[in-house]
């Protein structure tokens, strides 16, 4: 599965709302031709993966039932989510990794294990791509933000992504690097988005909201 040839089926299992949400969210960016399903509990997602076949799920090991300080107990969701869909490609997300964890989830059929902290679009849509090739990848928590975030209602969602790409880009990056970039990701081409930054900042400048490095 890359992002993407084909209709792809996903199930994102997290008990939290915002994070379960985000993660769909960025599943349907990264993956653009698929179906995405959540589930907030083990039972919600063992009829799920009853009924349908899945070709990449999500696993928070800390699911509401189990101790979520227990080895054990996370690793049998784990087992629990792998044994239900064999033909999955599955990526273990928490907030609480550790190496040692990450080795145990692939010794039980686990394609990925990621730490949520650090996690963004770019990094998912890598470790697709990287489990696709039949590769496990292993991504531990870390701070990558360097700057405060910034969001303004007035802009369409992919006006705001445009202005954080801008905020974020390392220095020395050119804006014209990344309309060509976030062009490819949205299937566009760049002369499309620089369009869409300059309405973006046609707005905030209207609004005296044009934030620093964008």
């Amino acid at each position: 599965m890359t992002a993407v040839e084909q209709t792809s089926r996903a199930l994102v299992i997290e008990d939290q709302d915002l994070m379960r949400l985000a993660l769909i969210a960025e599943l349907k960016a990264a993956l653009r031709d698929c179906i995405v399903q959540g589930a907030a509990t083990w039972e919600i997602a063992a009829g799920l993966l009853r009924e349908h076949s899945f070709d990449l799920v999500i696993i928070d090991p800390g699911l509401p039932g189990f101790d979520p300080t227990s080895p054990q107990h996370r690793l049998a969701v784990v087992k629990a989510v792998v044994d239900a869909s064999p033909d999955a490609l599955h990526i273990v997300v928490t907030g609480s990794d550790s190496v040692e964890e990450g080795e145990a989830c692939r010794m039980l059929g686990a394609n990925a294990y990621v730490g949520k902290t650090g996690l963004d679009r770019d990094t998912l849509s890598s470790i697709i791509d990287k489990i696709s090739d039949t590769r496990f990848s292993l991504s531990l928590s870390a701070v990558k933000a360097v700057t405060p975030e910034f969001t303004y209602s007035g802009l369409t969602p992919r006006e705001q992504e445009i202005i954080d790409f801008m905020r974020s880009r390392p220095k020395g990056v050119k804006r014209k690097e990344i309309y060509e970039k976030m062009g490819d990701r949205f299937g566009i081409d760049p002369y499309t988005v620089e369009k869409y930054y300059k309405q973006a900042r046609a707005k905030l400048l209207k609004n005296g909201l044009f934030p620093k490095g964008a």
